[in-house]
């Protein structure tokens, strides 16, 4: 009997230390702590009392429509994103008890859910927040567009990793992370952009310099390019580029083209819109000379027939288009600036009479 007790006492003992050994190992290593089995107390659930249930692979819920929604978090890959210090429950308000049931997801389908956290990310990112709501998609999603993009569709957060990680991994050859995330709503403009001047530039790996989806509409600043604030602004945007004499001189352009573009059609935009700012006029811009997303490379280039005025201000007449001028020579280049001069001082005369004009009505 005591040879028998004596081996229960040293079996306990030793097994005494064992636990203490693995709750020393447990404790030491932070991710091999946080996964300690949880409390069975009701409190404020931490990342580990979330991942007792959420680390299951494949864990699925059908939703109503047929959905599926996938409820399993690898916490390998959540430890390695940018979200990695914080909680759960920072985001998914309503599941602060634990282990008592949580709330119930209701959502009849997988947009539905996602929608449920449309004002989430603003309690971190004020300014991105802010930015986006002023933008082409959140205004959409105002008017009842549930399938424009939300930050999630954008910004996985659950992997999301530091922008710049992100900008550091680009290969030369490739289009930016965030245009690849552009194409997969705008697969066809994606298309037509890997055709230009502009796309071909990039993907071969020589032109790093060319512009790609947010050097022209942003980031979470996206401007409905139907207004006339995006046509207003797109002369500079082209010559954000094309007079940086560094960029040009690279692939053998010049850096006058905005001072020629000036000579008419941008005087003729500044002083109209200082004489009727919203008066409908087909004045030209970039674009509608060199196309929009499939900007070609030819000196100089086709004229497009349908310019884009078309479709802003359809109550103007615009002519068809002819063949586009092979080389106008310096008579033509002074015939040009002695009509822009021309024009250009019967409109500010115009401007002069309307703010006469107004003035007299003020003194009456």
């Amino acid at each position: 009997m005591k040879t028998q007790r004596l081996f229960i006492d040293s079996f306990l003992l030793i097994l005494a230390f064992v636990i203490c050994g693995v709750i020393l190992v447990f404790s030491s290593d932070p991710v091999l702590a946080e996964a300690l089995p949880v409390t069975t107390q009701e409190t404020t659930p931490v990342v580990a009392d979330c991942l007792s249930c959420h680390a299951q692979s494949d864990w699925e819920m059908t939703l109503p429509s047929g959905d599926v929604l996938n409820l399993s978090v690898d916490y390998d890959v959540f430890r390695q994103s940018v979200h990695k210090d914080m909680q759960c429950v920072e985001c998914h308000v309503g599941y602060e008890k634990f282990p008592a049931p949580h709330n119930q997801i209701t959502a009849k389908n997988k947009r539905e859910y996602m929608v449920s956290y449309h004002d989430t990310c603003q309690k971190c990112h004020k300014e991105q927040f802010a930015q986006v709501s002023d933008s082409v998609h959140d205004i959409l999603f105002i008017k009842g567009n549930l399938d424009t993009p939300l930050c999630a569709d954008c910004h996985q957060p659950h992997s999301q990793t530091h922008i710049d990680n992100l900008d550091v991994i680009q290969e030369n050859g490739s289009i930016s992370w965030q245009a690849q995330i552009c194409a997969d709503c705008h697969q066809d403009a994606l298309e037509e952009y890997k055709a230009s001047v502009h796309g071909q530039g990039l993907l071969s790996g020589d032109g790093q310099d060319m512009p790609d989806c947010v050097d022209c509409h942003n980031v979470h600043q996206i401007c409905d390019p139907t207004l006339a604030r995006f046509r207003k602004t797109s002369v500079d945007l082209c010559a954000k580029c094309h007079t940086d004499s560094e960029i040009m001189q690279k692939y053998g352009l010049e850096t006058n083209v905005l001072d020629t573009y000036m000579v008419f059609h941008g005087t003729t935009i500044t002083l109209l819109e200082d004489y009727d700012p919203d008066s409908l006029t087909n004045k030209p811009t970039c674009y509608d000379c060199h196309g929009i997303h499939e900007v070609g490379n030819e000196t100089p280039p086709t004229i497009e027939a349908n310019i884009s005025a078309l479709t802003l201000y359809p109550d103007v007449a615009v002519k068809q288009a002819g063949p586009p001028v092979q080389n106008v020579g310096v008579t033509g280049v002074m015939i040009g600036i002695l009509i822009g001069s021309i024009g250009a001082l019967t409109i500010n005369q115009l401007v002069k009479e309307r703010k006469h004009d107004l003035f007299e009505d003020f003194e009456e």
